[in-house]
């Protein structure tokens, strides 16, 4: 036989919206806390809170996508589940990058210590200890201490990751996912998530609560949806209409959070965001798969590029800002304009270009599928890699 009786397929623009994800996550700690604070001081309260919370959103984009690419293979029967394997691929794929992304964050740590300024005052607290690099070294912090804040949700990953061969071998078949059984699965995932947050808040806050942020594990509590539509979209393939529906309700339910539907909240962290942007970001994935003028701004090389490169940028980003603004604060005296301007525009190239070492040297080795893998410059890149 010339080739497989089934084909694993590959989709570009998935990578294309990684990139944005992760783009919208290195945006999210650059500068949205300071045009938050704008939007504040011009009592546009409403618009910095939406603003906020779209550039957070690129983590729920990432595991929405996460379950569309790791379980697609699986559920539609293109490749054969099998524990060990899989478990296996997932340590290799997932590990070698974060190992040498905590060497730095240490490092960046240690170094900001040893030579510290008002910025150790005002911006960083960590401290280095050789048994903190040894507990982050297994990924799962169940103490909310980080060398690099961004890593609480990569926990989150692992935890789906660790529930994904029971979605494999309990999800329902094709046929059996009409409209009337998803609205079900969306409401009840729904609704089962704002219980849980809600009884976790009154009983077991030192786990999960509404009204502080612990960055512990506890907070996969808030993204079951997300990781449902993944799972959703990896076993059936949608119209635009589910995509129309989707995105409506989505922003329903994100409009829904300033309005403090829930009596019960106290503050604008509401159980409504992620659910929300669960629901767009499967409409934007199933309009990926379905609109090819769409999809081929998502799958040019540059957007590929970026998205390959896009969990190395991820794990090393916010390491970077921390080095670079210590090293900034050494020669200015406060967070003023000038200081806000220069930590941007050293520490955002050097982000990239960390990631794009991170990613050259360490994870292209494990990654499969890459279109992109031997160009270390995004320029130069042709329509030729991708067979177009």
């Amino acid at each position: 036989m010339s080739e497989p009786a089934v084909k694993e397929e590959r989709f570009h623009f998935l990578d294309g919206l990684r990139g944005i994800a992760a783009s919208l996550i290195v945006i999210h700690h650059a500068f949205t806390a300071n045009i938050v604070k704008l939007f504040d001081h011009l009592n546009l309260h409403i618009v910095g809170y939406y603003f906020q919370n779209f550039t957070q959103s690129g983590v729920d984009l990432f595991f929405v996508l996460s379950g569309v690419v790791l379980l697609r293979p699986y559920l539609r029967k293109q490749r054969q589940f099998k524990v060990g394997n899989y478990f296996a691929r997932r340590v290799k794929r997932i590990y070698p990058p974060y190992f040498f992304a905590l060497l730095f964050a240490s490092f960046v740590i240690w170094f900001n210590n040893q030579y510290p300024t008002w910025y150790n005052k005002n911006g960083l607290r960590a401290r280095f200890f050789w048994w903190e690099t040894i507990k982050e070294a297994a990924i799962i912090n169940l103490d909310g201490q980080y060398y690099n804040l961004a890593w609480w949700s990569l926990q989150i990953e692992i935890v789906f990751y660790l529930l994904a061969p029971l979605f494999i071998f309990i999800f329902p078949r094709q046929d059996r996912l009409n409209g009337r059984n998803i609205a079900i699965a969306i409401v009840i995932t729904v609704m089962s998530t704002i219980g849980l947050q809600l009884l976790f808040t009154d009983h077991l806050a030192i786990i999960y609560s509404l009204t502080y942020n612990t960055a512990t594990i506890g907070r996969f509590i808030e993204y079951p949806l997300c990781f449902l539509m993944g799972v959703l979209l990896a076993a059936k393939d949608f119209s635009n209409r589910y995509a129309q529906y989707f995105i409506l309700s989505g922003l329903v339910l994100i409009g829904c959070a300033w309005l403090h539907i829930v009596p019960y909240m106290q503050t604008h962290y509401t159980q409504f965001v992620h659910p929300g942007f669960a629901l767009v970001y499967a409409g934007v994935i199933i309009l990926a798969f379905n609109m090819r003028s769409y999809s081929r701004w998502l799958d040019t090389p540059a957007m590929i590029w970026l998205g390959e490169r896009s969990y190395s940028l991820f794990l090393v980003h916010f390491s970077v800002f921390y080095l670079t603004d210590n090293i900034i604060s050494h020669f200015t005296s406060e967070r003023d304009t000038t200081y806000a301007l220069l930590t941007r525009l050293v520490g955002i190239p050097i982000a990239l270009f960390a990631a794009m070492l991170l990613f050259h040297f360490v994870e292209r080795r494990q990654a499969r599928g890459l279109v992109t893998g031997d160009a270390f410059w995004p320029w130069g890149l042709g329509s030729k890699i991708i067979g177009k």
